[in-house]
């Protein structure tokens, strides 16, 4: 009986450390990310910067403050991607509902640059039906269902 206890001890410590090492991965990689995510976000200003440039360069105000929105939402992308590596580092989960934004943005930056292209009508549909289904699905993320109120009013009493 006490062979199975110790062997039963043993493999609990084996996983244990496993787990550690393996937190241990998962955390340095969101360093990585982190340090990518920064340097992205300095050359996406440099992108901006040289849309802007390019607006009073060219003097094609309309085309140039399109495609300079387009590099501001991937900005914007990028600053919220940066911030949900930091509060992941700090031991707050990712929400779902980042990537759904992250894709929204996607969307939005897309149907901006089409819009100055001349691409037919029934093309960019597709990306407004897509930009539709998102926002549906972050709506329903967003909103509160009567499941929550009833267990949180449950879990307070």
């Amino acid at each position: 009986m006490d062979f199975n206890n110790s062997r039963l001890e043993q493999s609990n410590t084996f996983e244990t450390t496993i787990a550690n090492y393996i937190n241990h991965f998962i955390r340095a990689l969101h360093v990585l990310f982190s340090i990518a995510l920064m340097i992205t976000v300095v050359l996406t200003l440099v992108i901006f910067s040289t849309d802007i440039y390019q607006i009073f360069l060219s003097g094609n105000i309309s085309t140039g403050t399109i495609q300079a929105l387009g590099s501001l939402l991937v900005l914007w992308t990028l600053s919220e991607l940066l911030h949900s590596e930091v509060r992941s580092l700090m031991g707050e989960r990712i929400q779902v509902s980042l990537f759904i934004e992250v894709a929204i943005a996607a969307f939005v930056r897309k149907l901006l640059v089409i819009s100055t292209e001349g691409v037919p009508l029934v093309d960019a549909s597709i990306y407004l039906i897509s930009l539709l289904v998102l926002g549906i699905v972050y709506w329903i993320l967003h909103t509160p269902n009567k499941y929550n109120k009833i267990n949180s009013k449950t879990s307070a009493d």
